[in-house]
């Protein structure tokens, strides 16, 4: 239960007054949500931080402040048009008006909107600590070290313009979480050439890096990206209103096949 809430003015007094049992308030939909996996006694609200807000050239990059909403993201003509697709995922443009990629990447939820298409793009977060220094991690390290970061404030996303990336998202209603989310891409990365990640609900959020690695080598068939499915024990899917766990397999696996071809053909 909340019973302190602090407006934060300026940087330094927002990760001054980040301790245990708070949370930085961005644009509340988390909050407000029925459900919400936000637990906290103080909220630290961020919204006033201007360092927080706006979108800039860097380079072959976007650098897009952490408080941006999603409707500033697809309103930005700086904005790689695969990210605003993202965005759009989001079917309420109430929400959009008030949802923010920080928000959304340090809730990391398995029904996230974003998180599948940054992990394809390479995305870079930059993170401010207590003691005013500033890092800079990929959004695949935040998410699996998490416990790294938490106490640190998400400044900025920097995505790349000329990545190429497909994703594709199913629900039950354009209003409601989806139950899959899956990206490619191809990005200029010293790690790894081609990326692919999966956002499932209730079951995992993360890459797929063998499903990767063969796809960057030859075309995979239906059958085999479905036998490294199985093989995955993160995704250890459970039959639910949305389908068997079967069912979901099978949909990721049609999915990525179709995701690649659009990869390969675009790169011709």
């Amino acid at each position: 239960m909340v019973d302190n809430l602090i407006i934060a003015e300026g940087l330094e007094e927002a990760l001054k007054q980040k301790t245990r049992n708070s949370a930085f308030l961005a644009g509340g939909t988390e909050i407000n949500r029925l459900g919400s996996t936000v637990q906290a006694r103080k909220l630290i609200s961020i919204g006033r931080i201007v360092e927080l807000d706006g979108i800039s050239d860097a380079d072959n990059a976007v650098k897009i402040g952490a408080m941006c909403t999603f409707q500033d993201i697809i309103d930005s003509p700086l904005v790689p048009d695969y990210l605003k697709e993202a965005c759009r995922f989001m079917g309420s443009r109430t929400k959009r008006n008030m949802a923010t990629i920080g928000g959304n990447i340090a809730l990391r939820r398995t029904d996230s909107y974003l998180y599948a298409t940054l992990i394809a793009c390479g995305a870079k977060l930059e993170l401010l600590g207590k003691d005013g220094e500033t890092e800079t991690r990929c959004v695949c390290c935040y998410l699996h070290h998490h416990d790294n970061f938490k106490d640190m404030l998400i400044k900025s996303v920097t995505v790349p313009k000329d990545a190429l990336v497909f994703s594709k998202r199913y629900s039950n209603t354009v209003q409601s979480h989806a139950v899959l989310t899956v990206a490619i891409g191809k990005a200029q990365c010293k790690e790894r050439a081609l990326r692919l990640a999966v956002a499932a609900k209730d079951t995992a959020l993360t890459r797929l890096d063998d499903i990767a690695d063969e796809l960057e080598k030859r075309d995979l068939s239906d059958a085999e990206i479905l036998k490294m499915i199985e093989q995955n024990k993160e995704l250890d899917f459970k039959a639910d209103i949305y389908g068997s766990p079967e069912y979901k397999r099978y949909l990721l696996a049609v999915t990525i096949a179709d995701l690649a071809k659009k990869v390969k053909e675009a790169r011709r």
